[in-house]
């Protein structure tokens, strides 16, 4: 629940209150979902990118439409902390998923040679799509971060 709006549960309850902002939102998560990148990755990046910022709701969302039409493995979601030695994950998605957390963590610390290795796996129209999305996970995470989930009454 927002403490911004009373009854807003929701990012859909709080974006309605500026509709031009939340078509533009709308506009661009259709795009990053409908992008070269396969949806199953996207949808690995975007739940990696919540647990690193602290975003529990993301974890209760629905998978998209398109990642579930991608075949996303549910078994792979739940592993999704061990992704970097887990054999389950592809080369593509230890490739993207590196750069996912990079990014959150210190998207200055992102090498040439890292993101060679994601053109490699999904081509230069797909580093830009994993990187748009990643920039829209990081706004989102921290969107609900602050309006959704404030911090306890008290926390300075």
């Amino acid at each position: 629940m927002s403490w911004l709006v009373e009854g807003a549960g929701s990012r859909d309850d709080l974006l309605a209150l500026h509709p031009a902002l939340a078509a533009d939102h709308q506009r661009v998560l259709d795009e990053v979902w409908q992008s070269s990148v396969d949806a199953s990755i996207i949808e690995f990046c975007r739940l990696r990118t919540a647990t690193i910022l602290g975003n529990t709701r993301a974890w209760s969302e629905p998978r998209s439409a398109a990642a579930v039409a991608a075949g996303v493995d549910e078994s792979l979601v739940a592993d999704l902390a061990k992704w970097s030695t887990h054999p389950g994950f592809s080369p593509a998605a230890k490739a993207c998923l590196g750069l996912a957390e990079q990014y959150v963590i210190d998207v200055h610390g992102i090498t040439d040679a890292q993101v060679a290795e994601v053109e490699r796996h999904v081509g230069p129209d797909g580093v830009i799509a994993l990187t748009t999305a990643l920039a829209v996970w990081e706004i989102t995470h921290r969107f609900d971060n602050a309006l959704l989930d404030p911090p306890p009454e008290g926390d300075a």
